[in-house]
């Protein structure tokens, strides 16, 4: 009863921020993000008779809230299953700990966490594999997990409950070939803080409305190809989403000189005629998102600036290895 999965992070287009249900992770308004191809994490999940629950992550044990997540999956996937065996779990990621903040590794640990226990406890022979359930399950540990399982494009329907609340892959890529930058930028603060902030900010209720909306607009433009506006879309968002962090009872800033100099960097390149655009999470780490044929170029102009920035393509869901 052993299975191991690969999962990609994702970069957060239009981002959700706080819960209206933290139990079952169910957000306030829909969401949409794109897989990133070149980083990834890797999880085994074997189900035996083990002493205990255990979980390592990166060569260390983990415990405490962090744990209590993780089980928070195995333990809907041993409902499904009808089993009480004890779960060993090992899993790591393609960058190690602590290097970016923002770039969005619980999705990809709570994706390739829930493909494989769901092949571990055998789920798929009763329920084939079923993308919006797993979507489902994943989402226990990271509500942006729910996006990573299904991949490439991808949009998270908000719901009211368990079972509306899901995720579903709208374009393999093809529509918008998305070239994507990373600037990855560490930070140290919890990012379950931020959406809590983020609750009590006075513009929470508005960011709320024009959120849901702009995820319509950035399906559109995704499926029509149309960069300039999806790039507009997701800064427009970006900002947002920071306005209303920082307007919380803490104050929370999470932008550093680093994220402004990337941000001024894109600015500048696009007055100049490229077309490239910022986009932010839930905190420092800046991706440009721009055509694949202006990456090189973007990245040199980047690196000019001392910053250290990777290169992605759009990545796929999870699947078993």
């Amino acid at each position: 009863m052993k299975a191991k999965a690969i999962a990609h992070p994702m970069q957060a287009l239009v981002k959700y921020h706080g819960l209206r249900d933290w139990e079952m992770r169910i957000p306030y308004h829909d969401s949409i993000s794109v897989n990133l191809a070149a980083f990834h994490t890797v999880t085994e999940v074997e189900f035996g008779d083990f002493p205990a629950d255990t979980a390592e992550l990166n060569g260390v044990q983990v415990s405490g809230r962090e744990l209590e997540r993780i089980l928070k999956v195995v333990d809907r996937v041993r409902q499904l299953a009808d089993m009480d065996e004890r779960v060993r779990i090992v899993s790591y990621n393609s960058l190690p700990p602590g290097t970016a903040k923002g770039l969005g590794f619980s999705s990809s640990a709570g994706a390739a966490l829930a493909t494989a226990a769901f092949k571990a406890a055998g789920l798929d022979r009763e329920y084939g594999w079923d993308f919006r359930l797993l979507s489902r399950i994943a989402r226990l540990l990271a509500g942006s997990a729910c996006r990573s399982v299904v991949g490439y494009y991808a949009r998270w329907y908000a719901g009211t409950c368990d079972e509306d609340s899901y995720a579903v892959s709208f374009s393999d890529g093809g529509n918008l070939p998305l070239g994507i930058i990373v600037i990855p930028l560490p930070a140290g603060f919890s990012t379950e803080a931020a959406h809590r902030e983020a609750e009590l900010s006075p513009f929470f209720q508005q960011r709320c409305i024009t959120a849901q909306r702009r995820c319509d607009e950035v399906q559109k433009a995704i499926i029509d190809g149309d960069l300039e506006t999806f790039g507009q879309l997701v800064e427009q968002d970006s900002l947002e989403l920071h306005a209303v962090t920082m307007t919380g009872p803490s104050r929370l800033v999470l932008m550093t000189p680093q994220t402004l100099k990337a941000i001024r960097a894109v600015e500048m390149m696009r007055r100049e005629g490229v077309k490239c655009y910022y986009s932010m999470q839930t905190g420092p780490t800046v991706y440009v998102n721009t055509y694949r044929e202006d990456m090189d170029y973007v990245l040199s102009r980047l690196e000019d600036e001392g910053l250290k920035p990777m290169v992605s393509g759009v990545g796929g869901p999870a699947r078993l290895l």
